[in-house]
């Protein structure tokens, strides 16, 4: 009664096992077979087909076919004379590796001096790879002249699954999200392109810092970092700080003014970022007959009195700066210098002669 319960035990797990196989199969060791067992999902591990009704004659071998990445994943169980055989897995299947070598699994359960019988098993994707960006950050310099809509740089994620659904990605910026840029996807190129939505201003910020997402439809991600440095562009005229600048000097005296205010003249390029020189020059002297009492140093714009002024002809002289920029004369500033000359006690008291003496005490 024992032994006959054992052999009911054995029977069951036997018949289970053939249930859980993912196929059951005969070998035809005269003329051979192709079969195709089915498809399974990646990450399969167990039997993949249980072979039944070998003749005690018969010797099995597995082997390749269409290339030997077969071998990495399954293993014969079986021994001679044994009327079953069992092809199962000796690690998960990876649908990646298999079917960069075929569409399928393939191999041959091949009849010892005789045909084969070849199998195909066909491995289904699963989303269990999450998108690599090639780098994980990424950096351009992008003059501030460059126009809205253009592309100032390319970022890429790949995904290693196999199947066009389950390798697609969106590509996001994550908050916060910079005004200036915006992501485009390049399906002909698989790539993610940083596209310029607003004209960049070097002079109000000089670099961009953000943040990349790229993520597969089962919310499997990757980020990488964005720097975008911006590129002043000469596209500013040099300006003055003061458009009115006031200077002194005594009557008589030649050389550099006293004092000038607010503050020293001086004028630089719009351009933070180039900065080119400046040149100076005068343009008119208010009144005109005064031209050439006044020279400025070209490099430095300090001006200087060349000749000598009489308070008592005049007491103001309006002197009209232009700062050029050295590298584009048409780039120009203007200020103006207001001289006032001081009156020094230079001359001795006179008789009117026109006066009557007898009124004289």
């Amino acid at each position: 009664m024992a032994l006959f319960s054992v052999l009911i035990i054995l029977a069951c797990l036997h018949v289970d096992s053939v249930r859980s196989a993912i196929g059951s199969t005969e070998v035809n060791c005269v003329s051979g077979s192709s079969i195709t067992l089915g498809n399974t999902e990646e990450g399969y591990e167990g039997d993949i087909e249980i072979i039944t009704n070998i003749r005690p004659d018969v010797r099995l071998v597995l082997e390749p076919h269409l290339g030997a990445v077969a071998m990495k994943y399954v293993e014969l169980v079986y021994s001679d004379g044994d009327s079953t055989a069992t092809v199962r897995t000796i690690k998960p299947l990876d649908a990646e590796e298999i079917k960069m070598s075929a569409d399928a699994l393939y191999y041959s359960v091949t009849c010892l001096r005789g045909p084969k019988n070849i199998r195909a098993l066909y491995v289904l994707d699963v989303n269990d790879n999450p998108p690599i960006f090639q780098s994980k950050s990424y950096s351009a310099t992008v003059s501030e002249a460059t126009a809205v809509g253009s592309v100032v740089l390319s970022v890429t994620a790949t995904d290693k699954d196999v199947s066009i659904e389950n390798k697609r990605l969106t590509y996001s910026i994550l908050p916060p999200v910079p005004d200036d840029f915006e992501v485009r996807y390049d399906m002909q190129m698989n790539a993610c392109n940083i596209g310029l939505t607003k004209p960049l201003n070097y002079n109000n910020v000089q670099q961009y810092i953000f943040t990349v997402e790229a993520k597969d439809i089962g919310g499997l991600s990757d980020t990488t970092t964005v720097t975008i440095t911006v590129e002043d562009f000469d596209n500013l005229t040099p300006y003055f700080d003061h458009c009115l600048y006031k200077a002194s000097i005594e009557e008589n005296q030649v050389g550099l003014f006293s004092d000038v205010t607010p503050e020293p003249l001086k004028a630089q390029d719009g351009d933070t970022g180039i900065n080119e020189p400046v040149v100076y020059s005068i343009t008119t002297v208010v009144p005109n007959e005064y031209q050439n009492s006044f020279e400025i140093d070209r490099n430095s714009g300090v001006i200087s009195v060349t000749m000598a002024l009489d308070r008592e002809q005049t007491g103001q002289i309006a002197v009209f700066i232009q700062a050029t920029q050295q590298d584009d004369a048409s780039k120009t500033a203007n200020a103006v210098v207001l001289v006032t000359i001081v009156d020094i006690n230079d001359n001795p008291p006179k008789f009117d002669l026109g006066v009557d003496s007898s009124h004289v005490a």
